[in-house]
């Protein structure tokens, strides 16, 4: 018969096989979907209002109206080649608008959802779920803004022509500037010196010297002068 000691020191007995492959057998087939469109759906197994959601189109969203949102971005700046930077800048600040929209739709059923309840009247569940809306909401108007300064400062400097160049362009176009106008006979001198007839149907005004009309409207009466107190 062994000892306390000895039995305590004994080594303990192998695991057997079916000991081993018991676990394995439990977590066979629980690996998740393979296919890409699968793990797409199971990514939204725990999406609630695709707030925090990085994905384009939900299933409550239209991809038409993604396209058009995208379409109206690309007019606005002269629809730029995908391969240039300005496209770009001009995807990233249309999808943050999409996202900015998303969250006022969720900020505006919220309200929706409360059929017109004042907000001292609701429970402390409630002003939770508002005041985390109002924070979705926040930010994703913060990150509209932030896209969209970029894609100004980008534009502005790389790819919006030269208004000096133009402004000369349209002075060229339209002539010298006319400075001088003759009002007894009608004619029209520019910088250059060059006398242009007068425009039809142009009525002289002839001017006499030394008569200017009255100095004040005939209803007008000068100021009464303040006078003055005097002390004792």
């Amino acid at each position: 018969m062994l000892s306390t000691d000895e039995s305590a020191a004994a080594p303990p007995a192998p695991e057997s096989e079916s000991d081993t492959a018991e676990p394995q057998k439990r977590n066979s087939g629980r690996t998740g979907p393979t296919s890409a469109i699968g793990r797409a759906i199971a990514a939204r197994n725990a999406t609630r209002h695709g707030m925090c959601s990085k994905t384009l189109i939900l299933d409550n969203e239209s991809e038409e109206d993604w396209l058009e949102l995208l379409a109206a971005w690309k007019n606005d700046y002269g629809q730029p080649a995908e391969t240039t930077l300005l496209y770009t800048f001009v995807v990233k600040t249309a999808q943050s608008e999409w996202f900015r929209l998303r969250a006022q739709r969720e900020y505006d059923l919220f309200f929706a959802l409360q059929q017109g309840r004042p907000m001292f009247s609701w429970q402390l569940e409630q002003r939770k779920d508002h005041d985390l809306a109002m924070r979705y909401k926040t930010a994703a108007e913060r990150s509209f803004q932030r896209e969209y300064r970029l894609l100004e400062q980008h534009y502005k400097n790389h790819c919006k022509p030269d208004e000096s160049e133009t402004d000369e362009t349209e002075a060229d176009d339209k002539g010298p500037p006319l400075v001088f106008v003759n009002n007894e006979t009608g004619e029209i001198m520019d910088c250059a010196g060059n006398l242009y007839p007068p425009p039809p149907g142009y009525v002289s005004t002839p001017i006499i010297p030394g008569k200017y009309g009255p100095k004040h409207p005939p209803n007008w009466k000068p100021p009464e002068k303040k006078k003055k107190s005097k002390r004792k």
